[in-house]
C-alpha cells in the first residue's frame, strides 16, 4: 500500500485512495496484518515509533507479535494472542484487546488495540490500530494499590474506626468497633451522629459539627450506652474517647469523616479507684491485718489499671511483673517484658558521673524521682521521670519496685514554653516599636531598644527613669483619666500624646496597651508606642506623590479613569480617545450612560457594570472585558482592570481601559478557522468509518458470489449462474453509488457543480425516475405518484433534480416496512414546482434533526439497513443550486415528509462554494 497522498483525479479513480492517505497520515498506530500468515503487510509512521523501528519499511514481513514480550500480562504466549487476535477478527469482522509491547531499549508499554477484517480479491487482511494506555494504567495500579492498602489497614486495625457520610450516616466499621460497640453495620442503619442524642446530651454536638466543617476534632471521653438509636436496648455502658478527621477531595469538598474510638473505660475505673484508696488510706493502715486479702487484691487492681508504668525487678535486673501501662509505653506486651532484663531497655547502665542506681539502692533503699530515657521496642527513645524503692519479699529476695511516668508531653510542653519565651524575647528586643513593661505607680520594669532610642536614652537609663519623667506636664490629668479607664475595661489607646526626648524636644508617639496582674497580685502596664515623627514627613511625601500622579494621568498613553461615587470623578485624554470625547464630558457620568444595552455575552450593561464595581470593591481589584460605545455610534471592545483605592461602598476605584477591538477581531478569525479545521478533521473520520462499514458488505457479498461461481461453475445451472452474476452487478452498482455520492459531495464542497438549466419534460422524468426506484429496490414499497398542473416544458438541471428526487425516493422506500405504500406528488403552480414525498417508514429522532444535513450523519434508528449519510446533504446543496427550498417533517416511528419547491424562472446561482 502506497502512503502517498495523490491528486483528487487519482482518488476518483482508485476508491482506495481516501483509505491510503488516512492510513498513513493517520496519529494512531496502525499496521496491515496478512490473515494467513500473521506477518506485517504495511504499517504507517506512527507503528513503527511505537515499536521502536526506524521506518515503517523496517517492519514489513516480520511476524506481528515479534515487537512484543514472549508473554502477554495475562500469561498467554504473544505469537499466540496474534493468532486468536486474526481468528476473532475474521469470525466477527472486528476485534478489541489490549496488548503490550517491547521496543528494542527493553521498554514496555501498553496499547488499546482494534483490529477490522478487509476482504481484498486474493486474499483477507487485518486493519489494527493502536493507542497508548499506558498513563491510563499506571493510574489504575496506583489506585488498586492505593485502595487495597488503606482497606487492609482499616479491616485489620486493632482500634474501632467508623467511616461517615457528610450527612452523618454511617458508611464503614471495622471489626474492632464490632467488638467494642457489640452493634453492626446495619443496626446502624437510619443514626446520624450529627444528631445523636446522647452526644446532644454530652454538648458535644458542636465539636462533631467542626469535623464535619474540615476540622481535626478530639472528643474527650464520655459515658457512652452501647447503643444507635433511643429504642434499642443498651448493650452496656462504656467510657469511649475519639478523634475525628474530615477526608476532602482535590476541591476542598467533603467526602466523608473518619472517627477512630479509644475505650478509656479501665483507665475511667482506674481512676475512680485510686480516689477511693487514696481516701481510705488511713482506715485501710489501721484495718491493714483484717483486710489483707482486701487490700492485696485492691493493690492488683491499681497496679493492672494505673496510668503509670508499674514494674518489678529482682537484683540482677529480670522483670518479674509489670503492669499493662508499663508494658504499652515501651510498645512491649507484659509477657515480652517479663522475658527481657532490664538493661534491655536502657542505652547505658550507668547514670552520668554515679553508680548505677542498684548500688544506690543498698544505701538509701529507695532512689528518684529523676528523669531517665527509655529504649522502645521500635527503637525509638522514651523520656519518663522514674523513682522507686528496694524491698525483701516473704522469701528474703531482693526486689526493687519502680514507678515510671511518661514525660514526653511535659518535654513538649516545655519546649513550646522556651520556644515561646525565645520569640517573645525576639519580638519584644528586635521590634521597630517601642514596648515597656511600666509599674502601676509608673516606675520602667523592662523596655526596648526602640522605645529607649526614641527617647533619646539607653536601655539602662531608661530604667532608672519613671514614666512621669518622660511625660510633658501637660498631660497629666489626661493620663489619670486613661488609668481610670485601664481600671475598668483593661486596655487603653490608642492615643496620641509627646514623650520628651533627652535633647529636650518633643517626640509625637501613638499609645496603646493593656493591664496586667501577675501572679503576686501586682498590677502593671505593657504598653506599644509608635513614633509618628514620620508620619508627618510621609504626609508631605504624599501630596508631593499626588501632584506627580496628576502630571503622570494627564500625560499618560494608557486610558485610566477615576470612578467614585457611582460616577466617574476623574478621566485622562488617553481613555477619552478611545470613545470619541473630551475628558469632561466623561465626567459625572455611569458607565452604562454610554454603553450599549446589553453587552456582547447577553448580560445587561447596567447590572454586568454593578457586579464589577462591587466585585472590584469586595475583592480589590478585578479584570474583566466590556463593550462601550464610540462617539459615532460603534462599539469598542475594551480589557478593563479595576483596582479599589478606598474601600466602602461608595470607594474610589481606578480604571485602566485598554481598547482590544482589533486583538478581538484577530480572536474572531483564528477561532473561525479553529472550528473550520475541528469540522474537516471529523469529515475525514466519518469517511473512514464509512467506507469501512458500507464497502466492507457488498465487497464480501462480491467475493462470495465470485468464489460460487469460480469454484462450481460447471455445476451450477443458468439460473444459479445468472442469480451470483446479478448479486455481483447489485453489489458493484451499490458500491459505485457510494462513490458517485461521495465524488458529488467533494466537487459541491468544492464549488466545481454549478447550475446548467436546460428544457426539461417535469413528468417524463419523474416517471422514470419512478420506474428507476421501483427496479433496483426489486419494487419493495408501491410508490403512488401523482402529478397536477405541471407545464409542458420548465427550465431546470436535470442532473441535480435526479439526484434531489431518487435520493428522496430511495430513503423513503429503504426506510418503510415491506409493502408500505410512499406518496409522490409533484404540483406546479406559476411561480413554482413543489415536489412532496411522504413515509409510512421508521421517522427520524427528535436528537437526529440537529445533524440532518451534515455529511456521514445517519439517524441513530436505522439499524442494519445500509447508507452513507450524504443522501440529504446532496438534496440540501442540490436544492440550492436551483434557488429552491428544503423542508422536512419527521416523527420517529410515524414517518418522514419531505417538500422540495423550486422556482419556475429561476435566477441562475454562482457555483455554490462553503467556508
Amino acid at each position: 500500500m502506497a502512503s502517498g497522498t495523490g491528486s483528487p483525479a487519482a482518488m476518483a479513480a482508485d476508491p482506495t485512495a481516501w483509505f491510503r492517505v488516512a492510513f498513513a497520515r493517520s496519529a494512531d498506530a496502525m499496521i496491515l496484518v496478512d490473515a494467513e500468515s500473521g506477518k506485517v503487510v504495511e504499517a504507517n509512521e506512527a507503528a513503527s515509533r511505537t515499536a521502536g523501528y526506524a521506518s515503517p519499511e523496517a517492519m514489513v514481513g516480520r511476524f506481528a507479535g515479534d515487537h512484543a514480550p514472549e508473554f502477554q500480562p495475562d500469561g498467554r504466549r504473544s505469537d499466540a494472542v496474534v493468532k486468536e487476535m486474526i481468528r476473532r477478527t475474521l469470525e466477527n469482522g472486528s476485534h478489541r484487546f489490549e496488548w503490550q509491547v517491547k521496543v528494542p531499549d527493553g521498554t514496555m508499554t501498553y496499547h488499546d488495540l482494534v483490529t477490522t477484517a478487509v476482504p481484498l480479491e486474493d486474499r483477507t487482511l487485518v486493519l489494527a490500530t493502536a493507542r497508548d494506555i499506558g498513563d491510563h494504567k499506571r493510574t489504575e495500579d496506583e489506585l488498586r494499590l492505593s485502595g487495597s492498602r488503606w482497606l487492609r489497614a482499616f479491616e485489620q486495625s486493632p482500634v474501632s474506626m467508623q467511616v461517615f457520610a457528610p450527612d452523618g450516616s454511617t458508611l464503614q466499621v471495622n471489626k474492632a468497633y464490632g467488638e467494642l460497640f457489640h452493634m453492626t453495620l446495619d443496626e446502624l442503619k437510619g443514626h446520624s451522629i450529627r444528631k445523636d442524642q446522647q452526644l446532644e446530651a454530652a454538648g458535644v454536638l458542636p465539636l462533631i459539627e467542626r469535623a464535619f466543617e474540615g476540622g481535626v476534632v478530639t472528643i474527650p471521653p464520655l459515658p457512652f450506652e452501647l447503643r444507635a438509636h433511643p429504642e434499642q436496648k443498651a448493650r452496656g455502658l462504656r467510657w469511649i474517647g475519639s478523634t475525628m478527621f474530615p477526608v476532602m477531595d482535590a476541591r476542598g469538598q467533603l467526602i466523608e469523616v473518619v472517627c477512630i474510638h479509644r475505650d478509656d473505660t479501665a483507665r475511667i475505673d482506674a481512676e475512680t479507684e485510686v480516689r477511693e484508696l487514696t481516701q481510705s488510706q488511713e482506715r485501710l493502715i489501721e484495718e491493714r491485718t483484717a483486710e489483707l486479702r482486701i487490700s492485696e487484691e485492691r493493690f492488683k487492681r491499681l497496679f493492672d489499671f494505673s496510668p503509670l508504668g508499674i514494674a518489678l525487678v529482682d537484683e540482677h535486673g529480670h522483670f518479674q511483673d509489670t503492669n499493662s501501662a508499663f508494658a504499652d509505653m515501651l510498645g512491649y506486651t507484659p509477657d515480652e517484658l517479663v522475658a527481657l532484663n532490664y538493661w534491655d531497655i536502657n542505652r547505658v547502665k550507668h547514670f552520668p558521673g554515679e553508680r548505677t542506681f542498684f548500688d544506690k539502692l543498698q544505701g538509701t533503699g529507695r532512689f528518684g524521682p529523676f528523669e531517665k530515657e527509655y529504649v522502645r521496642k521500635d527503637g525509638s527513645t522514651l523520656p519518663v521521670l522514674l523513682h522507686g524503692m528496694r524491698v525483701l519479699s516473704s522469701t528474703g529476695e531482693v526486689q526493687i519496685w519502680g514507678i515510671a511516668q511518661d514525660i514526653s508531653a511535659r518535654r513538649q510542653a516545655e519546649r513550646a514554653l522556651r520556644e515561646s519565651e525565645e520569640k517573645f524575647k525576639a519580638l519584644f528586643e528586635f521590634s521597630p516599636l517601642g514596648m515597656a513593661r511600666v509599674a502601676w505607680e509608673g516606675g520602667f520594669l523592662q523596655v526596648n531598644e526602640s522605645f529607649a532610642r526614641m527617647i533619646g536614652y539607653s536601655v539602662e537609663e531608661t530604667l532608672k527613669l519613671s514614666y512621669w519623667d518622660v511625660t510633658p506636664p501637660e498631660y497629666e490629668a489626661q493620663e489619670l483619666l486613661i488609668l481610670e479607664t485601664v481600671r475598668a475595661k483593661g486596655t487603653f489607646g490608642p492615643f496620641e500624646k509627646e514623650y520628651i526626648h533627652r535633647d529636650g524636644h518633643r517626640v509625637p508617639v501613638v499609645l496603646s496597651g493593656m493591664l496586667i496582674r501577675t501572679h503576686d497580685g501586682e498590677d502593671q502596664l505593657w504598653g506599644i508606642v509608635v513614633d509618628t515623627t514620620e508620619r508627618t514627613r510621609a504626609e508631605l511625601a504624599l501630596k508631593e506623590s499626588e501632584r506627580k500622579f496628576r502630571a503622570l494621568f494627564e500625560t499618560s498613553a494608557q486610558g485610566v479613569m477615576l470612578h467614585e461615587n457611582q460616577l466617574f470623578s476623574a478621566v485622562n485624554p488617553a481613555a477619552a480617545k478611545i470613545f470619541g470625547r473630551e475628558p469632561e464630558e466623561l465626567v459625572g457620568m455611569h458607565p452604562s450612560d454610554f454603553a450599549p444595552e446589553f453587552q456582547p455575552d447577553g448580560e445587561s450593561s447596567v447590572v454586568a457594570g454593578q457586579k464589577y464595581l462591587e466585585d472590584a470593591l469586595e475583592h480589590g481589584t478585578t479584570r474583566f472585558e466590556w463593550a462601550q460605545l464610540h462617539r459615532d455610534g460603534h462599539e469598542v471592545m475594551m480589557e478593563v482592570t479595576l483596582t479599589c483605592i478606598e474601600r466602602g461602598r461608595n470607594g474610589l476605584i481606578q480604571a485602566v481601559v485598554t481598547d482590544i477591538s482589533e486583538r478581538k477581531r484577530a480572536e474572531m478569525e483564528l477561532k473561525r478557522a479553529l472550528e473550520r479545521e475541528r469540522e474537516l478533521n471529523q469529515l475525514k473520520n466519518n469517511f473512514v468509518s464509512m467506507v469501512s462499514h458500507e464497502f466492507r458488505t457488498p465487497l464480501g457479498i462480491i467475493q462470495s458470489s465470485a468464489e460460487i461461481l469460480a469454484d462450481y461453475l460447471e455445476r451450477l445451472d443458468a439460473a444459479e449462474r445468472t442469480e451470483q452474476l446479478q448479486s455481483i452487478i447489485k453489489n458493484s452498482r451499490r458500491m459505485a453509488g457510494l462513490m458517485e455520492d461521495v465524488l458529488l459531495l467533494g466537487r459541491l464542497d468544492a464549488g466545481r457543480l454549478v447550475f446548467r438549466a436546460g428544457p426539461l419534460d417535469v413528468g417524463a422524468l419523474c416517471r422514470r425516475i419512478v420506474d428507476e426506484v421501483n427496479s433496483t429496490s426489486s419494487a419493495r414499497c408501491p410508490i403512488r405518484f401523482y402529478m397536477a398542473g405541471l407545464p409542458e416544458e420548465i427550465q431546470a438541471d436535470e442532473r441535480l433534480l435526479r439526484h434531489i428526487l431518487i435520493n428522496l425516493l430511495s430513503n423513503a422506500v429503504k426506510y418503510s416496512e415491506e409493502g408500505a405504500p410512499v406518496v409522490f406528488q409533484v404540483i406546479g403552480t406559476a411561480e413554482e414546482l413543489r415536489f412532496h414525498i411522504r413515509d409510512r417508514g421508521i421517522g427520524i429522532p427528535a436528537e437526529d434533526r440537529e445533524r440532518l444535513f451534515d455529511a456521514f450523519q445517519r439517524g441513530s434508528n436505522v439499524g442494519q439497513r445500509p447508507g452513507t449519510g450524504l443522501g440529504l446533504v446532496i438534496v440540501k446543496q442540490s436544492v440550492e443550486l436551483h434557488g429552491g427550498t428544503l423542508d422536512v417533517e419527521s416523527e420517529a416511528g410515524a414517518g418522514t415528509a419531505v417538500e422540495v419547491s423550486i422556482p419556475l424562472c429561476p435566477q441562475l446561482p454562482l457555483p455554490l462554494t462553503h467556508s
